[in-house]
């Protein structure tokens, strides 16, 4: 069974038609309906699709977290994620499902930048390459399109990715979730449309932060000797360093630098703590590590 799963909120405008499109190349069409206060819900049904409803607007993270828990117990062989609000074009589903068809991947991924033939704007391509830098750094990948919503799951994927994270920055989650299961990832190119009304959509600037916060949050979990180790080293350093200026000038002046001193004894203090702190976490991390194969 192929599924194809829509998270929306307040998309009444253009719902209707993804859904109809998309129904040609799938099996059954999901709509996660976000707390939407308009017909988002009414018109997917009466489009064909089963819909899922939110009392309240929780996030898209949770919708695909949604999405994916329905797809298990509808026993999917494939899941496609895709926009609700007509960006992306359902014709191009068959697209995705092919390497997944054919064995060749776990994960394919919808690319805008495989082949340039969508009018992206500039600022927006700035910030996706930034934005993919970061999550291809976390998620020892090279993808081209980090961000990309239109993506495709095969089994194996749909019942091994955990669903932890809440927020836009789902996509960057699911491309490292996808390197610790050892899935296989592999990108096709798409079309996107930027003509379309982005009623539902937060804005470019939080969209790119929430996405940051995501992949910190992800170094801090993966990489805690980075997090709290280099910082503590860091401070370790400096503290001793104006240790021994405060030293030096009480040798000197036989007057004790008494605010110096105690910066460079916090300082010291603190840089201390976060190394053992980023020890004790990479320690744990490891053992989760193990536990989790």
């Amino acid at each position: 069974m192929i599924i194809a799963a829509i998270p929306a909120y307040n998309e009444e405008i253009a719902i209707g038609s993804v859904v109809l499109r998309a129904k040609k190349y799938v099996d059954a069409v999901l709509v996660i309906d976000d707390g939407s206060s308009d017909a988002t819900a009414e018109i997917a049904t009466s489009a064909g699709a089963l819909v899922l409803r939110h009392e309240r607007n929780l996030g898209k993270g949770i919708g695909i977290r949604d999405a994916f828990l329905k797809a298990n117990e509808m026993q999917a062989d494939i899941l496609v994620c895709l926009d609700a609000d007509g960006q992306h074009n359902p014709d191009e589903i068959p697209r995705l499902l092919d390497p997944i068809g054919k064995g060749d991947a776990d994960m394919v991924i919808g690319s805008r930048f495989l082949t340039i033939r969508s009018e992206i704007p500039a600022y927006r391509r700035a910030g996706q390459e930034f934005l993919n830098f970061l999550t291809n750094r976390v998620s020892h990948s090279d993808v081209t399109d980090s961000q990309s919503g239109f993506r495709a799951f095969s089994k194996k994927a749909i019942q091994s990715l955990p669903m932890d994270e809440e927020g836009i920055g789902i996509e960057s989650f699911i491309q490292r979730a996808a390197y610790d299961k050892h899935l296989t990832v592999t990108e096709v190119p798409i079309t996107c449309r930027y003509d379309v009304e982005h009623a539902s959509k937060m804005g470019s600037v939080r969209h790119g932060f929430s996405v940051i916060n995501t992949v910190l949050r992800i170094v801090e979990e993966r990489r805690p000797l980075l997090v709290f180790g280099v910082p503590g080293v860091t401070l370790f350093l400096l503290g001793m360093i104006l240790g021994f200026w405060v030293v030096s000038v009480y040798s000197s002046t036989q007057e004790l630098a008494v605010g110096s001193a105690l910066i460079a004894v916090l300082t010291v203090t603190v840089g201390t703590l976060s190394v053992f702190v980023g020890l004790m976490l990479h320690a744990i991390s490891k053992v989760l590590g193990r536990i989790g194969r």
